[in-house]
């Protein structure tokens, strides 16, 4: 479905692509076989308004129809097209990008519709795809305006500094069957600004084709924690100086622009908190996990609590465990085990009521400590075990746990 031309230039398009700023893209006219691209055309979705909420559930003026192969036999066709080695191959080819993956789910992708007076705000796109946790890599974006004039504004932007307003940036015209392929990562701003046709256009819109691709790998320098989409809408207009007359025309775009600014505030406080009530959800499970945690401990004894012990035996450098014997208590062994990976001698300090005891073990050994005590029946006590240091796996690349790991804990027994 690839025009001939697009397979014959891909090598100067991945020069492009390579070289091409503010981020890696890369536009190429004619992509699509002229064919296919007219059905994309022809069977293009008309505007629905159930297809047309933005993030906070408000009818917009942009729709998006995410059920592809449902559209017709020319999104059908387009749709196992791009599933297939030979164009994923040829994509990787373009960007350097090895072994993506289609997306089923067109998340956040497919048919794209923007009418008059919409536009998209400069963003970052999500990073990982929320069903399967890959990696989000690439857009690629098939515009199908057979017509489209700069002064109707609608220009796809790239930009460098979204939040200063300066640096490096690039407008693509959205022109029938043009293509533009551009990295997802944390610096690939983008967006469009509002669509203003002229008299007796206005039912004219903004038509395109959009798929995401992804990775189930990326390299570490490339990855960065989960997020949504980032969106930074526009500020004060760059040419509104003190003293300008606002007319009727300035005054609505400075009002859109400001009910844009609270409309996003809302909608990022809204996702704290529940983002907050998430946190509180997770914080009461784990306190319950934590209630419910067992640890070696021979004896006589019930075990109330338990705090900086993992169930594979590893100890952070506080461990506190709470304890009621049922027969009194004349003294404790704690049987552990170092990580040779400790830089140093691991010192311990031992306490439980008013006995205490300290101890120092060297990296890679394993040692019994032993604490006397004098614990009557059924009377509540709290051993604590501090350590002096502690080794992370992910820090010192022996793997991606990225725990504060001090000793292992073997087992805990009760002199009676």
């Amino acid at each position: 479905m690839l025009a001939p031309s697009t397979l014959s230039h891909v090598d100067a398009d991945a020069e492009a692509f390579r070289t091409a700023r503010p981020f890696r893209h890369a536009v190429i006219d004619g992509f699509l076989d002229e064919a296919a691209c007219r059905a994309l055309l022809d069977e293009f979705p008309g505007f629905d308004r159930r297809y047309a909420l933005n993030e906070m559930g408000e009818v917009g003026g942009k729709a998006v129809r995410s059920a592809v192969a449902d559209l017709g036999p020319g999104y059908a066709a387009i749709d196992r097209f791009i599933q297939t080695p030979a164009f994923l191959d040829y994509v990787s080819r373009l960007t350097g990008i090895p072994d993506l993956l289609y997306d089923p789910d067109y998340e956040g992708g497919g048919t794209h519709e923007n009418r008059q007076g919409q536009s998209l705000d400069v963003h970052i796109d999500f990073n990982y795809h929320p069903r399967t946790g890959w990696h989000r890599r690439l857009n690629l974006i098939v515009y199908l305006n057979p017509e489209w004039e700069a002064s109707w504004g609608g220009a796809l932007r790239l930009l460098e500094d979204p939040w200063s307003g300066v640096g490096l940036s690039h407008e693509v015209l959205p022109l029938f069957n043009r293509c533009v392929v551009f990295e997802t990562n944390e610096v690939s701003w983008h967006g469009f600004d509002a669509i203003r046709l002229p008299a007796g256009r206005e039912d004219t819109s903004r038509k395109s084709f959009a798929i995401y691709l992804y990775t189930r790998e990326r390299p570490a320098d490339e990855t960065a924690p989960p997020h949504a989409t980032v969106y930074v809408p526009e500020g004060m207009p760059t040419d509104l100086v003190a003293g300008d007359v606002i007319g009727a025309e300035r005054h609505m775009d400075l009002r859109v622009r400001f009910a844009r600014l609270r409309s996003q505030l809302r909608f990022l406080y809204e996702r704290e908190t529940g983002f907050t009530a998430q946190i509180e959800t997770l914080k009461r499970a784990l306190a319950e996990a934590r209630a419910a945690q067992r640890i070696d401990l021979q004896g006589y004894a019930r075990v109330s609590s338990v705090e900086g012990h993992w169930p594979d035996g590893w100890c952070a450098r506080r461990l506190a465990v709470r304890f009621t014997p049922s027969r009194a208590v004349r003294g404790l062994e704690i049987d552990l085990w170092l990580p040779p990976q400790l830089d140093g001698p691991q010192r311990f300090s031992i306490r439980c009521g008013a006995a205490q005891v300290e101890a120092e073990v060297a990296p890679g050994a394993r040692k019994t400590l032993r604490l006397p005590l004098a614990l009557a029946a059924d009377a509540d006590a709290a051993l604590v075990v501090e350590a002096s240091r502690s080794w992370q796996p992910a820090a010192s690349g022996s793997g991606g746990d990225e725990r504060a790991l001090a000793w292992r804990l073997l087992g805990i027994s009760l002199q009676h």
